[in-house]
């Protein structure tokens, strides 16, 4: 259980300001680093010292501050004060600590500058979850990088050349998403009903949900998170694995955007190539050849990046 005293006291000594820190910092040592990835799935955050080694972590809901401010920015408080918590430290020491938040949606607005007002905290730097997934994938190497969970975007290095496309949410963008996939899913589900499509078990299946009427389902979707839509994606990957036709055509569909995302970013086959996210994973082995044998393993993921990036801070922060 949340404990309240500690959480109050956060909330009262503020942490995370967009893209600052003070010179204050050069006074005093920082002996915590503070790694945040929040995004449509998921809030994940992780304490370290910055000799290395992690101290305690904690997950939970989502947590996308252009989509769901006021969730998200509960979810990210709760979420480090129970990490915090774990790693037996004290409320009071909350502020000597470099936060780097690597946040879905950050690049959006102003939504940035509100967390900054609603959050402030002494030494922080909040960027969207690109820079932080592609620092921890490729951790300065140069190659390309797919990020595609409930959103997506694309990235690659190259001589310390950072490209990036996508991020812009969904409503206009996140193609060959989870939640882009789950959305086609509902539209295919309609475009069968209606007999412009053929009927599959996954789409008779998804339409049986919702007691085979098209207008619950169409209900459903006018106030559908990206996260809603999202969880629809898993089934998709199991329809198609298992030779589901209408599974299979929007899995293709989703390779394909995938795939094209990559060739705007500069992937020609020579680089090494990253799939992140769950939905990148599940795909990677259907991807055309090309993509799939340039396949690599990520050095890390966003937290990793979002910690090599706090060192980083901390390092240029530290008394000469």
């Amino acid at each position: 259980m949340q404990n309240p005293i500690l959480l109050l006291s956060i909330i009262r000594i503020g942490f995370f300001q967009k893209l600052f820190y003070t010179q204050s910092v050069n006074k005093n040592p920082i002996p915590y680093l503070i790694a945040v990835d929040g995004g449509g799935t998921g809030c994940r955050v992780v304490i370290a010292r910055p000799e290395g080694g992690i101290l305690a972590s904690a997950e939970a809901g989502p947590a996308n501050i252009a989509t769901a401010f006021g969730t998200a920015l509960q979810t990210i408080i709760q979420t480090a004060s129970e990490a915090w918590q774990k790693a037996g430290l004290e409320a009071a020491t909350m502020p000597q600590a470099v936060a780097v938040l690597g946040l879905a949606g950050a690049n959006l607005g102003d939504v940035a500058q509100r967390l900054k007002r609603s959050l402030p905290f002494t030494h922080s730097y909040v960027t969207d979850d690109r820079e932080t997934t592609l620092r921890g994938a490729l951790a300065g190497a140069d190659g390309c990088l797919a990020a595609v969970g409930t959103g997506s975007f694309f990235c690659s290095q190259s001589a310390g050349v950072i490209q990036s496309i996508g991020g812009w949410g969904f409503p206009v963008g996140d193609d060959g998403s989870g939640a882009r996939l789950g959305q086609d899913l509902l539209r295919r589900v309609l475009h069968c009903h209606d007999g412009i499509e053929h009927h599959s078990d996954l789409t008779r299946s998804v339409l049986q949900a919702f007691d085979d009427n098209p207008a619950a389902l169409s209900t459903f979707a006018l106030s559908a998170s990206p996260h809603d839509f999202g969880c629809y994606a898993p089934q998709v990957i199991k329809a198609a694995d298992a030779g589901d036709p209408q599974g299979i055509d929007l899995r293709t569909a989703t390779v394909k955007a995938i795939q094209s995302a990559l060739d705007a970013v500069g992937f020609t086959g020579q680089q090494p190539l990253c799939m992140c996210g769950g939905l990148g994973q599940a795909v990677s082995g259907v991807l055309d050849p090309a993509y799939r044998d340039s396949l690599v393993r990520p050095r890390g993921d966003a937290l990793a990046g979002g910690l090599a990036i706090a060192q980083n801070i901390s390092n240029q922060s530290q008394p000469m």
